[in-house]
């Protein structure tokens, strides 16, 4: 961070949670295999699933926090000393300009594990072009312009030349819901593991990280007739939440049970199956067991805690980086 003083925000994405979601399961250990101990066991299992979704929030008004994140997330820094170019000079840019036009489409769906999914929100009307975002497909795409310097990322080293600044990266996750299974297979796989539990924490938390790119430790050179500028390698400070920010505050009205009949029908019939297969001495069915919640947020409260999250993270990050100057 020495020598960091004109900084311009070249992305803010703020990603917001909206199914979370885990699964565990019973498994058999050593001798529950009926290869292994034919007529010796008989054992049913079971994956449980359990997914939260929250509702009470549309895109509209998430895309709307976004933008006040991002907004307030400059004045923040310029707060902490930094000298901020203003968003709407880089967006004048050229490079600034292309290295949208290579981005993904704001906002996005981003899947995880089990159901888990998310929307990722860039800056209203702007794309979206950090690779950890837009999947393998589009980081294939984005190496394939590479070749040709096209690609977003030789964009944002051009317009930080260019303007002769550091560029900063700025990337906020609010979420609603934290889910902790007990796992799926027992230690070396040697012992029976007979419960299968997932437990939920309902609880507003913001967790992000803040990228510097100084233009001082940055390298330019020619390649097919054209320039090519990055930042040498480890030398991007990020500053990045170990744990996450809570809020002990209420943004939710209610917690329902929205489990579908058709989950229900699932559960009850692998179930059926499973143990009519133990009965007959196989130990390798599996029952399915899915519960679903609906978690009915406050709009005004998931509002506000929020923005109060997101201004917290982005807070500390200033005087972080301020201070390490």
């Amino acid at each position: 961070m020495k020598g960091v003083e004109k900084i311009g925000v070249l992305s803010c994405n703020v990603m917001f949670g909206v199914n979370s979601a885990a699964s565990a399961s019973t498994s058999g250990g050593f001798r529950s295999d009926a290869m292994r101990a034919t007529g010796t066991t008989r054992r049913s299992d079971v994956k449980v699933t359990v997914t939260y979704a929250a509702k009470g929030v549309d895109e509209t008004e998430m895309q709307r926090l976004a933008n006040q994140a991002c907004d307030n997330a400059e004045q923040q820094l310029g707060d902490a000393g930094f000298q901020v170019v203003p968003h709407q000079i880089l967006k004048a840019n050229s490079h600034y300009q292309a290295m949208h036009a290579e981005g993904r489409e704001s906002p996005f769906e981003y899947k995880g594990a089990g159901g888990t999914r998310y929307l990722v929100m860039g800056r209203e009307g702007e794309t979206i072009s950090d690779p950890r975002y837009i999947g393998t497909a589009s980081g294939f795409g984005q190496a394939f312009k590479a070749a040709a310097g096209s690609s977003a990322q030789q964009h944002e080293g051009r317009l930080i030349k260019d303007l002769g600044l550091t560029g900063v990266n700025i990337n906020i996750l609010i979420d609603f819901a934290k889910l902790e299974s007990d796992g799926h297979k027992s230690f070396a796989g040697l012992s029976n593991k007979d419960s299968a539990k997932v437990d939920a924490t309902i609880q507003l938390t913001a967790r992000g990280d803040v990228r510097f790119q100084p233009v001082a430790q940055q390298k330019c050179w020619s390649r097919f007739g054209k320039e090519e500028c990055m930042i040498k390698t480890n030398h991007m400070p990020v500053f990045s939440t170990s744990n996450a920010l809570a809020t002990p505050n209420a943004f939710y009205s209610s917690i329902e049970d929205v489990t579908t009949t058709t989950d229900k029908l699932t559960s009850g019939l692998t179930k059926t199956l499973g143990f009519l297969g133990a009965m007959g001495g196989t130990s390798n069915s599996t029952a399915r067991d899915i519960t679903r919640y609906q978690v009915n947020l406050i709009p005004a409260s998931y509002d506000a805690e929020t923005q109060s999250l997101a201004q917290g993270l982005v807070g500390m990050v200033a005087v972080k980086a301020a201070a390490s100057r």
